[in-house]
């Protein structure tokens, strides 16, 4: 995985550096939210950690050429809640 970055932004809602790592490569599904200059902005949407119930989002800047720079994380609310997988309830 590339260098990945949280702005103060991502912690806003009490996450951690850790459980952004967990969502992103453990993403249920994710959304492509557009590209500027080069950097992509995209939305995952799974769970903090193995085991937990607790559905969220996060969203990223893909930079070029290999840095993740989370600035949103937070619970999953409506924005994103149509990326949730049926299958997962």
């Amino acid at each position: 995985m590339a260098p990945v970055e949280l702005t103060p932004s991502a912690y806003r809602h009490g996450f951690e550096f850790d459980q952004a790592l967990y969502v992103m490569s453990n993403a249920l599904a994710t959304g492509d939210l557009g590209s500027v200059g080069g950097q992509a902005t995209v939305v995952f949407v799974g769970y903090p950690h193995d085991g937990s119930a607790r559905r969220v989002e996060l969203i990223a800047e893909i930079r070029q050429p290999r840095t993740v720079v989370v600035f949103h994380f937070s619970d999953l609310t409506d924005n994103y809640r149509h990326l949730w997988p049926t299958d997962e309830g």
